[in-house]
């Protein structure tokens, strides 16, 4: 062997021990599990203060439009229950970063001893790592010295905790719900007579109206659930995103492709929030429809974009279960959503 292929050799094993000692492989599986599905890795023993202070902080049950549902289903395991669960979607781990737990080297590993070692000065603190051992994976790094220091992080930070792993489990959906096929030419004419993209996922059908800007997508999923979401636009009026003005477009646009699909006005929220780069409104409440009699959880996200107004609709019907998966399902496919600067309404 040559200098230049030793040296070459030498170079590609300390790449490759590095990518190993921070969790990381060149050879990543996808993230496994539903979306719902928690894992609390912990080295505290099970019904330790803290463990179940972040047990109960995911798996609490929230307001929906239609009932309350768990956050998240949480199980608990300790590291030795941590090798069937390397490559899940969510997981958090708990420890004491002062100690020298399985936990604790593992975030040093996946965090870096810099940051391992400034959040182990702390009573309690905490860091997100991404793809840590599988794509698409989320990953909450919990250090907890006290049982106080955490209570307190929790009451300060909890619910906005929360809405960061949400965001990032959805944001890790984008990276796995696509390796199972993408309707690429589809996507290419929806740019082309639209002047935007959508990536659609294999298994979804597409209705598409040109001429009425209209483009919904939907599925059946295993379970029985019907996911549906469609996209319309038109020319922007002004500045203001208003609310009322979106509902009954909405209702505009159901009536003619749902057969009188509506919302229930009284149970409906309205929200500003950031979807993408834009500033958008969001409308979370329940659809119904007599014909056939269905109903369930909508989310309709308005904003502007060059010189349109676009509505992106998410909806699910799913009786007997729990719509929250689903719609962090769909919310994954919206976020894929670009308009193109020479679009024209």
């Amino acid at each position: 062997m040559t200098r230049r292929h030793l040296g070459l050799g030498l170079f590609l094993l300390t790449i490759s021990g590095l990518l190993l000692g921070s969790g990381c492989t060149s050879t990543f599986s996808a993230a496994v599990g539903p979306n719902q599905d928690l894992s609390l890795v912990s080295d505290f023993q099970e019904r330790d203060d803290r463990t179940e202070a972040l047990r109960h902080l995911f798996g609490k049950k929230v307001h929906t439009p239609l009932r309350d549902e768990r956050r998240f289903k949480v199980e608990r395991t300790d590291s030795t229950g941590f090798r069937h669960r390397k490559d899940w979607r969510n997981l958090i781990i708990l420890t004491d970063f002062r100690d020298a737990t399985w936990g604790s080297e593992a975030a040093k590993r996946a965090l870096g001893v810099a940051r391992h070692q400034e959040m182990g000065a702390r009573a309690a603190a905490y860091a997100f790592g991404a793809d840590v051992w599988a794509d698409g994976q989320t990953v909450l790094f919990v250090h907890a010295a006290e049982r106080d220091g955490l209570l307190s992080l929790l009451e300060q930070e909890g619910e906005a905790l929360v809405a960061r792993f949400e965001n990032a489990v959805i944001e890790g959906l984008i990276k796995t719900m696509y390796l199972g096929g993408e309707q690429t030419a589809m996507v290419r004419g929806i740019e082309q007579r639209h002047g935007y993209t959508l990536r659609v996922p294999e298994g979804y059908t597409v209705e598409e109206q040109t001429e009425n800007r209209f483009v919904r997508i939907k599925t059946m999923q295993p379970n029985g659930a019907m996911l549906w979401m469609f996209v319309y636009y038109q020319e922007k009026s002004d500045e203001t995103l208003d609310p009322n003005l979106a509902m009954g477009i909405r209702d505009t646009v159901c009536e003619h492709y749902y057969g009188g699909d509506e919302i229930d006005p009284g149970r409906s929220t309205v929200r500003e929030r950031t979807f993408l780069q834009y500033d958008a409104l969001e409308i979370h409440g329940v659809y119904r429809n007599l014909d056939p009699p269905m109903g369930g959880p909508f989310k309709l996200i308005c904003f502007h974009a060059g010189d349109r107004l676009y509505l992106i609709d998410l909806a699910v019907f799913n009786p007997p279960g729990d719509k929250t998966p689903q719609l962090r399902t769909l919310e994954a496919i919206a976020r894929t959503f670009v308009h193109s600067p020479a679009a024209r309404s």
